[in-house]
């Protein structure tokens, strides 16, 4: 995993707004997007700050062999194949369902009701969607 792609991962993961790291790290938000699309590295003292910020090793940020390991949510937001704005909207949905699943007045018996129901609504979906595709070929 690259330099760019594991900045873009740890930056969210560590909850800063990339103006926000930027600032932190005494570089322009205009360096950092360089950074995280590629198009520059950073010098070793911002990389050193990066590193310490994020909570991680240079050495970790600049060896392309070590992976970062994703989170599910983080699967979905860095490697999905919906277009971005569409997993956008799923990362702030899941962030609301951890939310309410972290709500003590939320009983177990009305979680395993709630994921009853978001099964019953993608087999829907997907059922739905699959009829279409066989209409549609017909």
């Amino acid at each position: 995993m690259e330099l760019k792609d594991k900045l873009e991962i740890l930056i969210k993961r560590n909850g800063y707004k990339k103006t926000d790291f930027a600032s932190a790290v005494s570089i322009t938000y205009r360096a950092l997007a360089n950074y995280i699309s590629g198009a520059r590295t950073p010098r070793a003292k911002t990389l050193s700050d990066m590193a310490v910020l994020l909570g991680v090793s240079e050495e970790l940020l600049t060896d392309d062999t070590v992976d970062l390991i994703l989170s599910g949510d983080e699967k979905l937001y860095f490697n999905g194949t919906s277009p971005t704005e569409t997993r956008e909207k799923a990362d702030v949905l899941l962030n609301e369902v951890s939310a309410m699943l972290d709500d003590e007045d939320f009983t177990e018996n009305d979680k395993t009701t709630f994921f009853s129901c978001i099964a019953e609504k993608y087999f829907a979906g997907k059922a739905k969607n699959h009829k279409e595709t066989i209409d549609n070929a017909v």
